[in-house]
This record gives C-alpha cells, sequence and structure tokens, in this order.
C-alpha cells in the first residue's frame, strides 16, 4: 500500500447506530437509460484497484469482493432462458463463471463444471467445501483439509496440499493470481499458486471464515468465528491491525480503496477505517439486518440485503438513501453492473439505484423475473450473462442462465 496512506484503526469500540435517510419503500419512479455495453479493454488484475479481471471469477466477483463486474456487461431489459440444469434444494452457494464455465457448489460438497454456452456437464468434483478460484486455466478448490488446484478444462489434479490442524479449510482467493491466501483452522496461510507450496503463515484467533478480501493488492482482509477481523501484509502476513467486533460476522468482507465492510449476526454493518481521524471507533455501524451472502460495494454505495429488504447506504457515512423488499429469501445477495443492481428474493429485480440521477429517488426498477418460488443463490454476472439459483416448478430447483 502507497506509504503516504494512513494506516488503518487498530481497533473499535462498536455502537450500532440507526440507519438514516428516507426509504421509499412503495414509490414508483422511472428508471434511467443504462450505459452502453462492454468495456475498451478488460482489466489487468495485477493493476486493477480491487484486483478485477472482467470475470465473476472468485467468491464477490474480484480480489474485493465487490459484486461489481468490470466488463461493462449486464442485460438490463426483460431478460430470456439460455437454459436451465436441475440442481439440489440445498444449492446454497452462488456459482463462479470464467472463461466460458460455470462452477456450480451443489448441495454442499459436490462441484460441476457446467458449459456457459449449452449447460452440459463437463466434469464433476466430490467433497468439495467452498466455492472455487478459477485463474489463468486453473481451478483452485478447497476440502475439509486441503487445498487443490485442477486444470479448468477437465478437473484434472496438478497439485494438492493437505493441512493437519484443528478446523477447516476455506477457500483460497488472490489478487492477481500469483499467491493464494486460505484459512487453515486458526490459522492463514500463503500459497504459491503454481506449486501450493506455503509462503508464510500467520495464527489468528477463532476459525478464519471464507473468504478473504483484498485492499488495494497490499493488504488482506480476513474475519473469524470469534469476531476478529485481521489486516495482514499480502506479501509477507506481517500484522497491520485487527478489530474486535462485537458478534461473528455472517459473510466474507468486502473492501473498496479506504474502507472495510462486515456485518455481522447483531444484524448490524460495520465500516472500519481511519478516515477523518476516527480512531478506536467504527467510522459508522448501521442497522441492516442479517446479511449472509455478501456486501456489493459500487461507485460510492453500498447495496446489501438485510431481512427481506435490499438497503442503499453511502459509503462515506452510511446513510441510508433507500429500502426495497425483495422478499425473505437469505441466500441471495446484490450485484452490480451497467448502473443495475440484481437482487433475488421472491423474484429477479433489475433494480436501478439512482433514477434521474439522484440516489435519494431510488430505486427504479428496469425489469422483474418472476419464476414459481424463491430466487438465488446468486444472481452473478458474466459476459452480458445472469446465472441465478431458482425454484423453478414446485419443489424443483434450478441453476439458469439469463440473458
Amino acid at each position: 500500500m502507497p506509504s503516504d496512506r494512513r494506516t488503518f484503526l487498530s481497533a473499535i469500540a462498536c455502537g450500532s447506530a440507526a440507519l438514516a435517510g428516507c426509504s421509499r419503500l412503495g414509490s414508483a419512479p422511472s428508471p434511467d437509460d443504462p450505459p452502453p455495453a462492454g468495456v475498451d479493454d478488460l482489466p489487468d488484475p495485477g493493476r486493477h484497484i480491487l484486483g478485477a479481471n472482467g470475470r465473476w471469477s472468485s467468491f464477490g466477483c474480484n480480489a474485493a469482493n465487490t459484486r461489481e463486474v468490470a466488463d461493462g456487461e449486464a442485460p438490463v431489459e426483460e431478460v430470456s432462458e439460455r437454459w436451465r440444469v436441475e440442481t439440489a434444494q440445498t444449492t446454497y452457494h452462488e456459482p463462479v463463471v470464467a472463461d466460458g464455465t460455470v462452477y456450480l457448489l451443489e448441495a454442499q460438497s459436490r462441484l460441476r463444471a457446467l458449459d456457459a454456452d449449452s449447460g452440459d456437464e463437463l466434469w464433476t468434483l466430490e467433497d468439495t467445501r467452498a466455492v472455487p478460484l478459477v485463474r489463468g486455466g486453473v481451478v483452485y478448490v478447497s476440502s475439509t483439509d486441503t487445498v487443490q488446484a485442477l486444470e479448468a478444462d477437465t478437473g484434472d489434479p496438478l497439485w494438492e496440499r493437505e493441512f493437519e490442524v484443528p478446523g477447516r479449510v476455506t477457500g483460497p482467493a488472490t489478487y492477481a493470481g500469483d499467491r493464494l491466501i486460505c484459512g487453515a483452522g486458526e490459522t492463514v496461510v500463503a500459497l504459491e499458486a503454481e506449486t501450493g507450496e506455503e509462503e508464510w503463515r500467520r495464527d489468528v484467533f477463532g476459525q478464519v471464515l471464507d473468504h478473504a478480501a483484498f485492499v488495494m493488492g497490499y493488504w488482506v482482509v480476513v474475519a473469524t468465528e470469534a469476531g476478529m477481523v485481521y489486516l495482514l501484509s499480502e506479501g509477507s502476513g506481517m500484522g497491520g491491525r485487527r478489530w474486535q467486533l462485537p458478534a461473528v460476522p455472517m459473510a466474507p468482507p468486502s473492501a473498496d480503496t479506504d474502507t472495510i465492510y462486515v456485518s455481522c449476526r447483531d444484524g448490524t454493518t460495520y465500516a472500519l477505517t481511519d478516515e477523518d481521524g476516527y480512531a478506536d471507533e467504527a467510522y459508522w455501524s448501521a442497522d441492516t439486518g442479517w446479511t449472509e451472502r455478501g456486501i456489493c460495494v459500487a461507485n460510492g454505495r453500498v447495496f446489501l440485503r438485510g431481512t427481506g429488504t435490499l438497503h442503499a447506504l453511502g459509503t462515506d457515512d452510511g446513510t441510508r438513501y433507500w429500502s426495497h423488499d425483495v422478499g425473505g429469501w437469505q441466500h441471495t445477495a446484490p450485484t452490480y453492473g451497467r448502473e443495475t443492481v440484481f437482487i433475488g428474493g421472491d423474484a429477479l429485480y433489475a433494480l436501478d439505484p439512482t433514477p434521474d440521477g439522484v440516489l435519494e429517488d431510488g430505486p427504479a426498477v428496469r425489469f422483474q423475473r418472476e419464476f414459481e418460488g424463491r430466487v438465488g443463490p446468486g444472481p452473478v454476472l458474466d459476459n452480458g450473462v445472469l446465472y441465478v439459483v431458482a425454484e423453478v416448478e414446485d419443489g424443483e430447483y434450478a441453476l439458469v442462465a439469463l440473458e
């Protein structure tokens, strides 16, 4: 991290502040026209501030877990179904998508690799415990006590690293693809991506939770079941700062250039930063309800799903600008692309967060896609296609590709 940037605060005294702002439940503004699809060049993850590579190739889409796609592609009008593949009711993890392949962790243990054009199954892997990381034609997966590297095309093994520690191994994360960061019980471990050789390890307090986030490529952020959040050097594992939260984090942290966002089981989302001289306290905290599947950070806003409600907060002070009822299903999280927020629940929603360019006037519905029942895990976006698990018939579930 640049040397002129102030270091993060060392601790916080966490208090839950009430959400400010005006909730616009029930309003029906008109959406603006979205920007044109696409970007001139896909980002280089080694140079992109969030480690993005233009694909949804890991939990949270990019190294900072912001859930914002970098390719500028997203369907913003009514979608049509490209294909659907039957899946188990107990599929609670959203897919990742990279280089023409969709990877779906089904029923908590079986990884399926599917062709993104047709939905045809390419290969499977048993005993998988977290969503994979895909970089450079390699799929990195974790089981209870190992991390494995597989050929993306075939699923054939390249290497395997076993950990003999109490607790479980978490899914690996990376910034630019050369070093993997994962949890092994109460230890954070860095592995060389090409060989699986250990580069460093750091003991922490509590079982490490999936999935690490990166801050500007210099720092890695991990949370534990003991309510601790650690800021560690990505290159050496040396400690930067740590925070004790009042409750267990519910989802992996997300980060932007100077703030870490964590939602906890006390129904509060905390922003951890040193901006404006906030020492020994949270920069802000907001009563958001349970947020289980991830936090979206885009264009100076935090989008997260609380209990039945999608919230839009300001990154600077946590002000709530609007809320939108999306239904009671917990296993969904917002995704952002082409100035549109996508979220599941009792339907698949595509929302303009700033109709007429005003955040306080949002959201406006671009489209709403109904299924037989609940929608989520997902949605995720890749190459202009939305992928979501939905109840497509009574008691029948499928991964659906929409464009």
